[in-house]
């Protein structure tokens, strides 16, 4: 039987095929679900390649006797959701995202039906942007939110062998949508600063500006979180959007207004002995209610936020979040690394980071043309 295994690189692994011609002169690739690490050693390879060996010729005979698909038996993509991805994104996202995604994934089954995962193509993701747009009146900028969360579901099929193809890869689906990731113009943070000054919403402002985090994790941050001595904060896998940690280095003026907070909670402690009893200053939150020892809400901050904006007459389309875009934009025309940037705002890769940001990024190659002769 003559026949070849050769490997492949595909997502941080070489995966073993094996490559032969079949009786119609046609070359066929089929998967020995053997693979071995990028970095490796001849041993590791070899032993990998000993082992696609002893199955090769199994492999082989299956094919020509019918049985052409040698990967799990998926029977539909709803099978395929419950037993194999829903149980991965719940052990790996925030509780709120799985239910997004679960909502998304529910809507397409919904629309293009529960077909076995490899039978489904680009025409689908087109009838669904059909259905929910035109029939349903739903908004461009919500269906591109669900496209994204149905391909993040093919492509962790694809990643793990469940697909030999990826049926919306290289596909622009998304809507030609206006983005909403508008950051602050120079003179208009001048006016939300000047607005603020002196008031616990204007440390709000400042500490979410300068460190480019999410009003959902200012809120729940507490003190345990907040290192002084080496000036980082570190965001536990509890508050954050992507469920994993983070820290985020503190500049001069992001720990001076650390500080405050720090100073203003202590001297509300001495005051208020009865209300902090049983609990010790790491457990408090960093920003807390004048009364009592509870945080303030998202909303609270939002709100509180909306109507200074209004004093200080700021256009509506600028939301609290925009303070994260404006961290994030003059990071980067400031000279700031993609990377490390992606870092702090906590982005799964650089990729995510010069998708949203990129006009920004831009402004950096302008350097590389200048090193022409």
């Amino acid at each position: 039987m003559d026949y070849k295994i050769y490997p492949f690189k595909r997502d941080k692994k070489y995966r073993l095929f094996i490559r032969f011609i079949d009786e119609y002169g046609q070359k066929k690739h089929l998967s020995t679900g053997l693979t071995y690490p990028l970095k490796h050693t001849k041993k590791e390879r070899l032993l990998a390649l000993k082992e696609a060996e002893k199955v090769a010729e199994d492999k082989i005979i299956a094919y020509y006797k019918g049985e052409k698909d040698t990967k799990p038996k998926i029977d539909s993509l709803r099978v395929f959701l419950s037993n194999h991805y829903y149980p991965h994104i719940r052990s790996n996202l925030k509780a709120s995202t799985v239910v997004s995604y679960k909502n998304a994934l529910t809507h397409f089954i919904r629309v293009c039906g529960s077909k076995p995962i490899a039978a489904y193509s680009k025409t689908d993701i087109q009838k669904y942007k059909v259905k929910r747009f035109d029939k349903e009146g739903i908004k461009k900028t919500t269906i591109n939110i669900e496209l994204r969360s149905i391909k993040a579901a093919f492509s962790w099929a694809y990643k793990n062998d469940f697909l030999d193809k990826h049926p919306f890869k290289g596909q622009d689906f998304l809507f030609k949508a206006k983005s909403k990731r508008r950051a602050f113009k120079e003179h208009e943070l001048e006016q939300l600063m000047k607005q603020t000054e002196g008031k616990m919403i204007g440390l709000v402002i400042r500490l979410s500006y300068y460190t480019g985090m999410r009003v959902g994790e200012l809120s729940k941050m507490r003190w345990r979180m907040v290192n002084l001595e080496k000036s980082y904060i570190q965001l536990t896998s509890t508050i954050t959007k992507s469920a994993k940690s983070r820290i985020i280095p503190l500049s001069p003026k992001a720990f001076n207004i650390v500080r405050i907070l720090e100073a203003q909670l202590k001297e509300k402690r001495k005051k208020k002995e009865h209300w902090y009893k049983d609990k010790p200053f790491p457990t408090c939150y960093v920003l807390q209610k004048k009364r009592g020892y509870g945080r303030y809400e998202c909303r609270s901050i939002q709100d509180t936020f909306r109507k200074h904006m209004n004093k200080a007459g700021l256009p509506k389309e600028l939301t609290f979040h925009s303070l994260r875009h404006t961290f994030a934009t003059r990071a980067l025309e400031n000279g700031g690394d993609i990377y490390a940037v992606s870092k702090v705002m906590g982005h799964s890769t650089p990729m995510i980071t010069s998708q949203f940001y990129d006009h920004s990024t831009a402004l950096k190659y302008r350097d590389v043309m200048d090193l022409l002769p």
